[in-house]
């Protein structure tokens, strides 16, 4: 997995929560207990309604990187899903601010009611300002008339 949040929790051996992207809405939280729990015991299941995703929260890790392995890129109602590891809710550190919407510790990810994922960080503005000062300003671009025929 390459997202932000496979690298968090992936170093986090005691996160056992998937994240479901691309999630078709007419699933419900029963479906999804149900595909899941053939590869172990299922601790919750979350489908925030309206955001086309969910967590499934397995007891252990080893079951948990099980689905992970075979669910992804499986077609789940009527849309293909991709999974990658989500933030465990019992992992205090990685809560986030639920009534603030850019809250929490990844920017641009997101939480639902302590379930989250992250998306890659924002890359810094500042970090091409010694390329831009290199080749300083544009002297011509706004400073010609344009002609009119």
């Amino acid at each position: 997995m390459s997202n932000g949040a496979s690298a968090q929790s992936d170093a986090d051996s005691s996160n056992t929560t998937i994240f479901v992207g691309g999630l078709d809405p007419n699933v419900t939280d029963e479906e999804l207990r149900q595909l899941f729990s053939q590869y172990g015991e299922i601790i919750s299941v979350k489908i925030p309604g309206g955001k086309g995703c969910g967590f499934v929260q397995f007891a252990n890790r080893k079951n948990a990187e099980e689905a992970l392995e075979k669910l992804n890129g499986a077609v789940i109602g009527k849309q293909t899903v991709r999974l990658s590891w989500g933030r465990n809710p019992s992992n205090k550190l990685f809560r986030a601010d639920f009534g603030n919407q850019w809250g929490g510790p990844y920017p641009g990810g997101q939480v639902f009611d302590g379930y989250g994922y992250a998306l890659p960080p924002p890359h810094d503005p500042n970090e091409y300002a010694a390329v831009a000062a290199a080749y300083g300003p544009y002297p011509f671009y706004g400073s010609h008339q344009q002609q009119v025929n």
